[in-house]
């Protein structure tokens, strides 16, 4: 039914079970009235929700059931929220305070996010591997933040594409305090400059460097 699109807010019921592990709802269009019933009992079992818009911007996802959907499923993993642009930082900070196991999140095109986030983020996930923030509103100190707390050395994968706000500083940040980064992406950040390139590509040459893919625009 996910795949197909056909998952809405009033027929959620019949696919969530009390072992459900893996909730996909990234063709479906849903809203906080979905998360809501998601809430109504304890998901201990489920570990990924994607809810990634694919294709237009859903509107319709907002901090509100995100907060819900944290205090259901403590052992969440995986969370996908791609173009949910009316999430803000209290609903992932939520997320943060309530999912202490996350390993994967994408945020990418929520444009209402900010430094509150990664600061929130880096106090508390301390698993987490791979973060997209691309489209947000964050800066060179959310970054600092993100990178020097409890995931610094777990972090492999940030992408950080189209955020004007961030300069080399949050490359450099990253490069310092991420010795497991394999993946950086940051293209369309207008104040990030050939200096970021000059220190990637000595993390590049260095005999320890675990970089698989690092791409961006220089300005």
């Amino acid at each position: 039914m996910s795949k197909r699109g056909l998952i809405t807010d009033d027929n959620i019921d019949k696919v969530l079970f009390d072992r459900l592990q893996v909730l996909d709802l990234s063709m479906c269009h849903v809203s906080d009235a979905c998360l809501f019933k998601l809430s109504n009992s304890r998901h201990n079992y489920l570990r990924k929700v994607d809810l990634n818009s694919a294709k237009d911007s859903n509107e319709s996802i907002t901090s509100a059931g995100l907060t819900s959907l944290s205090r259901a499923c403590p052992n969440l993993q995986i969370l996908y929220l791609r173009r949910c642009i009316n999430i803000t930082d209290s609903g992932v900070i939520s997320i943060s305070e309530n999912c202490p196991f996350l390993v994967e999140l994408n945020i990418g095109g929520c444009p209402r996010i900010t430094d509150a986030t990664l600061i929130s983020l880096g106090q508390n996930c301390r698993y987490l591997r791979s973060f997209n923030f691309s489209k947000s509103e964050v800066t060179d100190c959310g970054v600092l933040s993100l990178v020097s707390g409890t995931c610094a050395t777990c972090l492999k994968e940030i992408h950080m594409n189209g955020c004007a706000n961030l300069t080399d500083e949050s490359v450099e940040a990253v490069i310092q305090f991420c010795p497991q980064i394999s993946i950086l992406l940051f293209h369309g950040c207008p104040h990030i400059t050939e200096h970021a390139r000059n220190a990637l590509e000595e993390l590049m040459r260095a005999e320890s460097s675990a970089v698989k893919q690092i791409t961006w625009t220089v300005y």
